[in-house]
This record gives structure tokens, sequence and C-alpha cells, in this order.
């Protein structure tokens, strides 16, 4: 079984996630590429570049169109996927609004076409990690985490779907989005919500600083990002009642190194400090769980309902960053 793929954009995420990824999965044939303003030479031998969406939509051939577009565009461009027999991989946020993601997935069950949602970072090294410590007990009970992802961008960019005070523009939904996928999926839906927001950069702007904090019933999730952090700290840094866990950001590891977490636990008493290396990251397994659930072989692992949840609470942060003061209870 081969699979046709049709890449909606050829900007970083086209060119630097996706493609290598289809490229990787040989049940996968990237057929075309959407390119509207002609192709340049940059494009893969062999696939066909068209200037407009209907082509996509019209052809027979394609099955499966990855909507790696700005944020604005994923519901029209998604609905409309599905709505011509196509199964859909959307990019992250799966929509702007909720009722643009309900819609979704109600589009895809009534038209029995696959929807799913690109959250590729819960197969990276930090959070498979993080996930290897929580399940084996290093930690103990977990009593507070916080992850980072941050960056050094003192300058505001071109993009102005990503800059621009927008619907879906700014860090929080460009990378807070992430950072939400990964916790609801490590410990489901939190009780309360605390948050301050900000657009250092440029006052007015979209946001480029989040600190979120999430109540659960015995432990806390502080999400932050920032982007004036020229020297990286730690990714995450999780403390339970029995040990501690510090992932270093990937950009903190030397070249030629093993990356490694320091891990301060104890065993049959005794207290162990180690460095313990990274798990492998996955990122291959996204559109392998993809091919399996199209033929029916295994279920959805990124499902548009788990990307809605994450949606909602991306929403309920922003509301209670509006009401400053509030604490998180």
């Amino acid at each position: 079984m081969t699979i046709n793929v049709a890449l909606c954009a050829w900007g970083m995420s086209g060119r630097e996630f996706h493609l290598p990824l289809i490229g990787a999965e040989p049940r996968l044939s990237l057929h075309t590429l959407l390119r509207r303003s002609g192709p340049d030479g940059s494009e893969p031998a062999g696939v066909r570049c068209v200037p407009d969406f209907q082509a996509i939509l019209d052809d027979p051939d394609i099955e499966l169109v990855v909507v790696n577009t700005p944020n604005t565009l994923h519901f029209p461009m998604a609905n409309a996927a599905l709505a011509a027999g196509k199964h859909v991989v959307l990019e992250k946020p799966m929509t702007v609004t909720l009722d643009d993601a309900r819609a979704l997935m109600a589009q895809s069950r009534a038209t029995g076409r696959l929807l799913a949602v690109f959250h590729n970072r819960r197969l990276d090294a930090d959070y498979l990690t993080l996930k290897r410590h929580l399940e084996s007990g290093d930690l103990g009970e977990l009593i507070e985490l916080e992850w980072h992802y941050d960056r050094y961008r003192p300058h505001v960019t071109h993009k102005r779907w990503k800059e621009d005070d927008l619907p879906g523009a700014g860090t929080w939904f460009d990378l807070g989005i992430h950072l939400v996928d990964g916790m609801l999926n490590l410990f489901g839906p939190p009780l309360a919500v605390a948050a301050d927001m900000d657009s250092l950069r440029r006052p007015g702007a979209a946001t480029d600083f989040f600190d979120v904090r999430f109540r659960y019933p015995g432990h806390r999730v502080l999400l932050r990002s920032s982007t004036f952090v020229r020297e990286p700290g730690p990714a995450i840094i999780a403390h339970g009642r029995k040990g501690s866990l510090i992932i270093p950001h990937e950009s903190a590891h030397p070249e030629g190194d093993t990356p490694s977490a320091l891990l301060h636990t104890e065993r049959d008493g005794k207290p162990v400090r180690q460095q313990v290396p990274l798990a492998a990251a996955r990122h291959h397994a996204f559109y392998a769980n993809v091919v399996d659930a199209i033929a029916g072989r295994d279920k959805l692992a990124f499902t548009p309902e788990s990307a809605c949840a994450a949606l909602a609470l991306v929403h309920r942060a922003i509301e209670a960053a509006a009401q400053p003061g509030v604490g998180c209870d």
C-alpha cells in the first residue's frame, strides 16, 4: 500500500518536519506540493507543484493532505479536504477557535476520513524521558513540574500571522499548545489555571512571553516561555516526594556528547545522583501511526479530540491571563 500525499506549504514546517518524516515512511509518497508563487527549484525532485489548493482537492490520486499553513487557514483547508474525501494531517494548533475544532471533528466523522493533528513534541526525547521516569517511580509522587519552551528571538519577524495581535498568533498558540498537549497526555485535565502573558518585544503585539500554572490534585504544572532566553536553562524540572529530574534544553548538549538528564533519587533507602541517557526520540512514529490508522491496523494516537482538549485549555489560560491577580485555585 502506498498513499499519495499533498503538502500544502513549503516553509520551515514543510521542509524540516513533514518532508523528512514523510520520506522516512515507506508507505507514503509525496505526490504534490502547493506552491502559490510557483516552483523555485528547492522542491524535491519528481514532486508535482500546483499553484492552487483546488488542484489538490480535485486529484483522485491524492489520499492524504497535510495542512501546514498559517493557523487561520487550518479550518477552511482541512474542512475542504475532508469534504473532498481526503485524509488530513493538520498542523497544531488544530484551529483558532473551539467551534471550528468541533466542526472539523464532526466533518471527519461524517466523511469517514481520518483527521490527525501534528503534536509531534509528544515524540521528543525530553517528553519521553520525563514519561519514563514518572512511570518508573523514580520521582515518587509528583509535586511540581516546570516545563520550558524558551528561545532567543529578540527581533520581530516578517510573519504577521505569528507576530501581530491576530487570532491564533503568538507563542502561546505556537509553542504553548505543545506543552499543554504533553501535560494533558501525562496527567489529564487540571483543576484550575492561572496565567501571565505579555508581548515584550513589541507592546500590543502577539504574546511572546507566558507563565501559565495549572493545579492538579497533589501537584502543580508550570509552563513557561520567553523569546529573551539567550542562555537556556533546563527544559524540564520535575520534583517528586522521592526525587528530582532535570532535563536540559536540547541546545545545552555539546556536539559529540551523549545527551543526558540529571536524576537525583533513592534506591534501597540510599540516595542516588546520576546522569541518565535521554530516551530516543520517536518522530518517525507519527506518520507510521497515521498510515496504520488509515489501514485500520492501529488506533490513531494523535486524535482531534485530544487536540481539541488542548485548544480548550489554551483559551482557558488566555481568559485567566486577562484577569490579573486571580490565583490558581
